[in-house]
């Protein structure tokens, strides 16, 4: 499969920053004290998209083999937030998205300024009940940078979630549509 090198929506490259730098994304709303999480989903990613995501409580998922089938598609099977789902659930599958983009643009900003240190990102997602009805998802992300100064580090931490397409879809800066197919 070909990958075009050409940024979209100011997304950063292996080779570079993006063609513009964005505002930093509002942080997604925090729950209230009074909002209980109905669950919470733990994903960390080591290594950007170049890495792996580690998720929490998901020992009832079993994967076989994942070389992708004629079609070039692999499965993954999908359950509810549940210790006995037998698949991934939407949670996981957010923070695991999340993760791995903000860990890859952390990785851009920091090469950009000259850093070759670890870093870490770590996303949680919990499943909260909407007043207005429903459910909704309230992330957070962890990220740490080692050897850097904690004022340095925060800083280039904003850069990478100003970056971070993911990072600007959860704050409602993305172009999402849905459309009914037959």
């Amino acid at each position: 499969m070909a990958t075009d090198p050409t940024p979209q929506n100011g997304a950063p490259t292996a080779d570079g920053p993006a063609p513009h730098a964005a505002q930093a994304p509002p942080a997604p709303p925090a729950p209230s004290a009074a909002e209980e999480a109905l669950y919470t989903a733990q994903v960390r990613n080591r290594g950007g998209t170049a890495g792996e995501v580690v998720i929490e409580g998901a020992g009832a998922v079993e994967l076989a083999a994942t070389a992708a089938g004629p079609d070039g598609a692999i499965t993954l099977p999908t359950g509810g937030p549940s210790a006995e789902a037998a698949g991934f659930d939407p949670e996981q599958l957010l923070a695991a998205s999340w993760s791995t983009c903000l860990g890859e643009t952390l990785k851009v900003v920091l090469r950009e300024h000259g850093h070759r240190v670890a870093s870490r990102v770590s996303v949680e997602v919990d499943l909260l009940r909407d007043p207005a009805g429903g459910y909704r998802f309230a992330p957070r992300a962890e990220i740490g940078i080692d050897e850097l100064p904690a004022e340095e580090a925060q800083a280039l931490i904003e850069a990478a979630h100003a970056r971070c397409p993911v990072s600007k879809l959860l704050a409602g800066g993305g172009d999402v549509s849905v459309t009914r197919v037959p």
